[in-house]
């Protein structure tokens, strides 16, 4: 069977506007940032990815235990807290309750088997200004890390850039990746390992990549980003795809 892979975030809706004098106009488009993830994802013989945008993860992410366990993994990433707890109905025509808990179904989903990814990014763990928002929250519960407080701007921006050490070179995660050939990441966002978590990867002090068994599931974050910016030129590492792949079957439980 193909570890089946919920990918929730990694788009927006960018508006500019330009002045000329009294004179103004807005251009708007959009950014589906999701694109490399998911297409490496669609390569893949053993995956299947169901890619819900940020703008419509409100609506349409699962949000039952029941609904979720059709996936082996749920990965998150630039996906902020609001678009995860709020559901339809907290606008007019208001809906009273607006739905199931999804926030308490992720956590027992994870406790029952599921896999949780956390990939980092403006809205990601705290988050730009805090408005990630995840800290204090049942799916921080899941993570190998901490977030800052609620309203910390958690976002370390490293514009000279910076390679990941590697703290434990036989996960098999990493193992026989050659970590040698240079590559370049820009930011990551600042959180604290947890003391039943494995650290794989640092920079500074800080954690890059950890992994945890939680109950029956297990969780990984990533607190740089997949996606530009903060990927920098990561994408051109010939092993860039095969590090990705190895996360997910990992968090997965298909790779031990």
């Amino acid at each position: 069977m193909p570890i089946k892979v919920l990918y929730c975030g990694d788009t927006q809706v960018n508006m500019t506007t330009h002045a000329k004098g009294i004179d103004t106009w807005t251009f708007t488009y959009y950014s589906d940032s999701a694109k490399w993830l998911r297409d490496v994802i669609a390569e893949q013989t053993d995956m299947v990815c169901t890619h819900i945008p940020n703008e419509r993860v409100i609506a349409e992410m699962p949000d039952t235990v029941e609904k979720l366990k059709e996936y082996d993994v749920v990965i998150l990433s630039d996906c902020g807290y609001n678009n995860v707890v709020l559901q339809p109905g907290n606008t007019p025509p208001f809906r009273i309750p607006m739905g199931p808990d999804r926030v308490q179904a992720i956590y027992d989903y994870v406790q029952q088997g599921g896999g949780l990814i956390m990939v980092g990014g403006w809205l990601s763990y705290s988050g730009m200004q805090g408005k990630g928002m995840y800290g204090g929250t049942k799916i921080e519960e899941l993570l190998p890390v901490k977030c800052m407080p609620r309203g910390a701007d958690d976002r370390m921006e490293v514009t000279a850039g910076y390679m990941m050490q590697i703290e434990d070179p036989e996960h098999p995660i990493v193992k026989g990746i050659d970590w040698s050939i240079p590559y370049c990441l820009l930011g990551y966002n600042k959180t604290f390992l947890r003391e039943d978590a494995h650290l794989i990867a640092s920079y500074n002090g800080d954690v890059q990549m950890a992994t945890r068994q939680v109950g029956k599931g297990r969780s990984f974050s990533y607190c740089s980003d997949v996606t530009p910016h903060w990927a920098g030129n990561f994408f051109d590492h010939p092993q860039y795809k095969e590090l990705w792949m190895r996360i997910i079957r990992w968090t997965a439980g298909a790779l031990k």
